[in-house]
């Protein structure tokens, strides 16, 4: 017996790219897997890594397979 029934999607909702476009230049919190939080504006994003800059100019090159999550920061 065949089953016709759609199967659901895998993937629905705003996507990382999306978000990610939304935050550029502005300043986000980065949580990473050993518990540190980095504060800066969101300058470069790529398929692996984000790029921040802190408020003392220092750009970090953050792996995303360390990020736990990011978020906007409110002005």
């Amino acid at each position: 017996m065949s089953d016709n029934k759609p199967k659901p999607s895998q993937v629905w909702g705003k996507r990382a790219a999306e978000f990610y476009e939304e935050v550029a230049n502005q300043t986000i919190l980065v949580a990473v897997s050993n518990g540190k939080v980095f504060k800066g504006d969101l300058v470069g994003v790529d398929v692996y890594d984000l790029i921040i800059r802190q408020e003392s100019g220092l750009e970090l090159l953050i792996p995303k397979g360390n990020v736990i999550y990011v978020h906007r920061v409110k002005n």
